[in-house]
């Protein structure tokens, strides 16, 4: 069992590490880490999504902080209209999943985050394929809008948005800080206005708090971890072993919530 939490830990100390800057690859195996990990735990699988979002909000706060004057706001603008749009449909699909027995609640979101992972690398993978050939543009408010819906309802059922809204600014060719500030501020934004709708999804536990308290110190540790990472290891080396490592979590995720149904 002590293995399946240190698995636990190693997920949130890999928020701060994104949080950094360092790695947003990263963020994508961060919720199928937990998943896997709390299924073989007494809180199970359901309890994933209520654990990190306060952990991932602490690792919000460092990242604005650290970015406070270099973020784009017209970008950020552009995406709440639709961003709104996405967390209502997020949290009405939690609810939903809400009402099944344990055991389906679990499957389910085994398989929504599985196909979250495995749809995001996949994006991923052709963004990169496309990269030579996008030019910069100015996104159009329509456009802005149908990424902030779905990277709302993404970031609400498996806080695996990151890739979804790295796949909207790359194209705009903002400077790296710039990139990752905007980043840190939009999704300070949607992480705090998720807790609503956790609460009224019921994806809040009190047996839960005491866990977030004792990992939380992991989450600064793995922003100091990441600054300093920055510096000493090639980041586009570690991003394509951890979007490999994470398409293969999702096909796992998916198997195993497969089984159950």
């Amino acid at each position: 069992m002590w293995a399946w939490w240190l698995l636990v830990g190693f997920a949130v100390f890999l928020i701060g590490v994104t949080k950094s800057g360092f790695g947003a690859g990263v963020g994508l195996m961060i919720v199928p880490m937990t998943v896997i990990a709390l299924g073989h735990l007494p809180p199970g699988a359901g309890a994933a999504l209520g654990l990190m979002l306060p952990l991932l909000i602490v690792g919000d706060v460092i990242a604005v902080w650290q970015y406070r004057k270099l973020f784009n706001r017209q970008a950020v603008f552009r995406l709440l209209p639709g961003t709104l749009l996405g967390l209502l449909i997020g949290g009405g699909l939690l609810l939903l999943f809400h009402n099944q027995t344990p055991r389906r609640l679990t499957a389910f979101i085994e398989i929504e985050v599985g196909l979250e992972s495995i749809i995001l690398v996949g994006l991923h993978w052709y963004r990169t394929w496309r990269a030579d050939s996008e030019l910069l543009f100015q996104p159009h408010p329509v456009r802005s809008a149908a990424v902030g819906a779905f990277a709302g309802a993404s970031s609400t059922l498996a806080h695996a948005a990151g890739p979804i809204i790295a796949l909207h600014l790359l194209p705009q060719r903002f400077e790296r800080q710039i990139f990752v500030g905007t980043c840190a501020v939009y999704f300070f934004i949607v992480n705090t206005a998720k807790v609503p709708v956790y609460a009224m999804g019921h994806q809040f536990r009190s047996d839960m708090l005491p866990t977030t308290m004792y990992v939380l110190p992991l989450v600064f540790a793995g922003a100091a971890f990441g600054y300093w990472l920055t510096s000493q290891l090639n980041e586009k080396l570690f991003a394509k072993i951890v979007y490999a490592m994470t398409f293969g979590l999702g096909w796992y995720l998916v198997w195993i919530g497969l089984k159950i149904v």
